[in-house]
């Protein structure tokens, strides 16, 4: 989730940070799963389903940028150490102990003890959303092998990387689900959060754009339709199988459904010129995409009030899409103030 750059040919960059956090924060919400598990609307079904499918995409998004800003960067395991991974600590550390102090002054029956906020911090259940730190800071610690592992692929190994997770990954699954026999996951060993990184190395830096035509962004624009049906299908099917709705089945085909949405933004900003009032305005929001997401959970705090008034009078779908708006704004403000702090604003 680190800044990109505001260059004209990263703006595509800034788009999908911005994207991702706003599917991050109607993953925390009632939007996500609960409206279409529980309602009878049709208009609310589709919004909340819509949404829920989506939002399985926003974590993977973030890796694939990752891997498309930093698997092709030269630097040193000192220099990774100092530039990175002790500024992604401090921030977990940090930010840890602010919301370990919100939950002691939230619950007055729970009293201040360090040793319970080191335990919480150790193993990641002070706040639940930080768990993609634990996982960046990991990625973060293998970063110098991913990128000899990167350096040394040619396309075409890139390619059989993406069929054989299409392949053994989500076709697989889609296999099971439907034949009820389980593969064995010991043929395909790969990280998802792995392939994620080396998917958007080589979606983001090795594909020449000018040889892309129209016919293959239809192609992954049809594809993103393809999953949401497809999704649809299997999500009906399980709840006629088990006689409710199984959230699980929302991820099973997220891989094919975030490299198309990761691939359509980069050609669209590559092919057409985003305007400058607009491009400012993306660049100076995924520049504090990393801030949203670490305050976004105080922002829904206070707008929680806002929110369940809205629930009680007007409809669901108004009360949620303002929530998600509202809590991204906020703590977009609450990111631009802290990051004019000396020393604070660096961690941003």
């Amino acid at each position: 989730m680190r800044r990109g750059k505001c260059a004209k040919k990263e703006v595509y960059i800034e788009i999908i940070r911005i994207i991702a956090i706003i599917l991050v924060i109607f993953n925390h919400t009632d939007g996500y799963f609960l409206y279409y598990s529980n309602t009878d609307n049709p208009l609310t079904w589709w919004f909340s389903f819509t949404g829920s499918v989506l939002c399985r995409s926003n974590v993977p998004l973030f890796i694939m940028i990752t891997g498309a800003l930093l698997l092709g960067k030269e630097e040193s395991i000192r220099e990774l150490y100092k530039k990175r991974v002790c500024r992604i600590g401090a921030v977990l550390v940090i930010f840890s102990f602010f919301y370990y102090v919100i939950s002691v002054f939230r619950n007055p029956e729970e009293a201040f003890s360090f040793q319970n906020f080191l335990k919480g911090l150790l193993n990641g259940s002070i706040q639940e959303s930080f768990w993609y730190l634990y996982l960046y800071l990991g990625l973060l610690l293998m970063l110098p092998l991913l990128r000899k592992m990167a350096a040394s692929c040619n396309n075409d190994e890139f390619k059989y990387l993406l069929a054989l997770q299409f392949v053994m990954g989500t076709g697989a699954g889609v296999f099971s689900f439907v034949t009820g026999v389980e593969i064995s996951s010991n043929l395909y060993v790969l990280n998802i959060y792995v392939f994620y990184l080396l998917a958007g190395y080589y979606l983001g830096r090795r594909i020449d754009m000018d040889r892309i035509s129209k016919s293959w962004i239809l192609c992954t624009f049809g594809l993103n339709v393809l999953c949401l049906f497809g999704t649809y299908a299997a999500v009906r099917l399980g709840c006629h199988r088990e006689g409710g709705y199984n959230p699980e089945l929302l991820n099973l085909l997220t891989p094919l459904m975030t490299l198309a949405i990761f691939f359509d933004i980069r050609w669209l900003c590559w092919k057409y010129s985003v305007p400058k009032k607009f491009e400012k305005l993306i660049c100076e929001a995924g520049g504090c995409v990393f801030g949203i997401y670490l305050l976004e959970q105080l922002a829904r705090i206070q707008l929680l009030p806002v929110y369940l008034y809205l629930s009680e009078n007007t409809v669901g779908i108004l009360a949620c899409s303002c929530y998600v708006i509202g809590s991204f704004l906020l703590a977009w403000l609450y990111t631009e103030v802290l990051k004019r702090v000396p020393l604070l604003g660096r961690l941003l």
